[in-house]
């Protein structure tokens, strides 16, 4: 079957551009499925090439959704879906056979571009989906018409986009809003960078290789010293031997911090990661709404982060937590049997040295005085990890510094739990924020001192004090670090400017814009004396809203036509000139008569003005009943007529 060649590389193209943003979290096949079907189709159209006929694309259907079927399940996620879309903006263009086709094809086109916001609602995202839909709706103009330039179809599309700002502005601030962001949509699919709830040998190594972004904070006040910025997210209680889980019964705690001082102000900006976990300065003092804290100091949502979280908090860098609970006494048990040796050290320890805090001391001298390595490619551990690491191979990263003192602290009798999160991050100076990395992901231990309940205690701080002041890139080898941590020349140091700028633009958009909640339009109406609370309320708030779109329509629609009688006056005014010249030449024009029967009669008269006759009554026809409706044709029409003399024998 023969390619059908009109406009369908316009609709390609508006496909493809809307497909693009996906591209990372389509699955390989998907994504080389798209890349041989679309290089297929445009090879086609230049070499004239034979197009699938019915039972092919039958086929390539039946391939491609049951291949989305395989690769995800019977329970479509946010990717299967994703992948479903792009398989059909595939399959669709090869059926384009008429003019309801083409529709189809670029609806679909718009409908993917919308799906962008699933992946992303940054600026950058934002802006990119603008611009799709600004060529989508050029291609929409072009194919109804076609013999108008493309300039100028590009130009009509962004008129129409700008003059639907106001109507987004009404429907942004007033049309009743939803819990969650600003789409009302809620991300799903594949998993974020992050921590999960279980911590072992090279878990936060991992996470220290990606330059994703966790959360940015900023202060009501100055930023803190880096000795207090231990982000606190997850408490790992149980232990197997080699792997760290958090307690899946962890009580709520109702109780306030006992003596505490040192309070700290701050906002998080959290990105979505999939879990339900919130992260906060050690030690937290406030519980963010529609969230809880845990009798461990932790903070977890009601919902999974599917989406940025914005929320207040208060920490305290001085504190007493109290009494321990009864459920604690799990942070002291050990699995049985295995590491001999440090369960020998910590028991001669507890025996010689008695006091809990003096065994801290000495525990945390033990890895000073070893010539313990801070590295993130320590040597593989055997089944007794603790007695490798401690005693044979001393080389490791934080989680094993973590890790291996819990294990001494409760082998000696001293309860002691691993804590995950991050400790530091990057001040921006157009900001004033402060900006917390997946590299930044960290692991410290806590024990308890009767005097002082939970404490923490980072041996890390001991092994590589650079971690605490200087953050990864001052405590590892530059052979170690990422490419994303190297310091590099004059042009690392100008795209690490730019950067910065970019994030603290995509921060105000996050605030000011992405920030702007249910909560937001709440007191903004409130502001203004409307109160939103009830479903009365947020029906008079919808009609409201409706009624505004209604009034800015009707103001469109009147300021179109009063425009458009103008430039008809304009033109009839214009057409009056010619005639009068005509008339004052004894050709005068009959009321029945329309512009070609009356430059027919003149042109049977005059034969000599055959040629301005016709070229003013086409242009005339074109601007008044045709779609040349432009500034340029009409002062074209405009000298013509000025021009016209017919007193005058060419």
């Amino acid at each position: 079957m023969k390619a059908p060649d009109r406009h369908i590389t316009a609709v390609l193209i508006a496909l493809i551009i809307s497909v693009a943003p996906h591209i990372e979290r389509l699955t390989t096949w998907v994504v080389l499925w798209c890349l041989m079907l679309w290089s297929y189709m445009f090879l086609s159209l230049r070499y004239r090439w034979q197009w699938p006929d019915t039972l092919v694309r039958t086929v390539l259907a039946i391939i491609g959704f049951g291949g989305v079927v395989l690769t995800f399940g019977i329970r479509f996620s946010g990717d299967a879906y994703l992948s479903l879309l792009a398989v059909t903006a595939t399959l669709k263009p090869l059926e384009i056979r008429s003019y309801r086709d083409e529709m189809v094809s670029l609806f679909l086109s718009y409908f993917i571009v919308i799906t962008s916001l699933f992946n992303s609602e940054s600026l950058g995202m934002t802006g990119y989906m603008f611009l799709s839909v600004l060529i989508t709706t050029t291609i929409l103009i072009q194919i109804h018409h076609p013999d108008s330039p493309m300039k100028a179809n590009l130009r009509l599309s962004a008129i129409i986009m700008v003059q639907a700002i106001p109507l987004m502005m009404i429907l942004f601030f007033l049309f009743p809003r939803i819990r969650g962001n600003l789409w009302g949509f809620t991300k799903g699919g594949g998993g974020r960078s992050g921590f999960s709830d279980s911590i072992s040998p090279g878990s936060v190594t991992s996470l220290m290789r990606s330059n994703e972004l966790a959360f940015r904070v900023e202060f009501s006040d100055k930023i803190p010293d880096s000795k207090f910025l231990y982000w606190r997210g997850l408490v790992f209680h149980e232990f197997d031997g080699r792997t760290w889980r958090v307690f899946p019964r962890t009580p709520g705690q109702l109780k306030p911090l006992a003596e505490a001082k040192g309070e700290i102000g701050y906002i998080i900006t959290l990105e979505p990661h999939e879990q339900r976990w919130l992260f906060a300065m050690d030690m937290p003092g406030s519980v963010p709404q529609n969230s809880r804290l845990s009798d461990d100091y932790t903070l977890q949502s009601r919902f999974e982060v599917r989406q940025k979280m914005r929320y207040l908090m208060r920490s305290f860098t001085e504190y007493h937590t109290g009494m321990m609970r009864r459920w604690e006494a799990i942070d002291q048990k050990l699995p049985k049997g295995g590491n001999s040796q440090t369960r020998a050290l910590a028991k001669q320890w507890a025996e010689q040295i008695g006091s809990p805090e003096k065994i801290v001391e000495t525990a945390l001298n033990f890895y000073e005085k070893n010539k313990f390595v801070y590295t993130l490619n320590p040597p593989l551990l055997g089944a007794d990890s603790m007695d490798d690491f401690l005693f044979k191979t001393r080389k490791g990263y934080c989680e094993h510094y973590a890790s291996s003192f819990a294990f001494l602290m409760r082998a000696a009798g001293i309860p002691a739990r691993v804590v995950g999160g991050y400790l530091g991050g990057e001040i921006n100076p157009y900001g004033g924020y402060l900006i917390v990395r997946q590299s930044d992901a960290h692991a410290w231990t806590e024990v308890w001192l009767a005097q002082k309940g939970w404490v923490r205690v980072d041996p890390t701080s001991v092994v590589a004090p650079d971690r605490i002041e200087r953050g990864v890139a001052g405590a590892l080898s530059a052979e170690e670090l990422p490419g994303f941590l190297v310091s590099g020349g004059t042009f690392s140091r100008i795209w690490k400017t730019i950067r910065f700028g970019w994030d603290a633009v995509n921060n105000e958009w996050n605030i000011r814009v992405m920030g702007y909640s249910f909560e937001n339009q709440k007191a903004l109406l409130e502001f203004i004396g409307i109160q939103a609370d009830s479903w009365k309320a947020r029906i008079r708030l919808l009609l409201m809203a409706m009624g505004a779109v209604g009034i800015f329509i009707l103001i469109l629609a009147f300021y179109f036509f009063k425009k458009r009688e103008v430039r008809k006056q304009a033109i009839v005014e214009i057409y009056d000139r010619f005639c009068s010249k005509l008339a004052k030449a004894g050709i005068a024009r009959q009321l029945n008569q329309g512009p070609a029967d009356y430059a027919a009669m003149a042109i049977t008269q005059r034969k000599d003005l055959e040629t301005q006759i016709n070229g003013i009554v086409a242009l005339y026809i074109r601007i008044r009943y045709g779609r040349e409706n432009n500034k340029a044709s009409l002062k074209t029409l405009k000298a013509l007529v000025k021009a016209f003399n017919p007193g005058k024998t060419v």
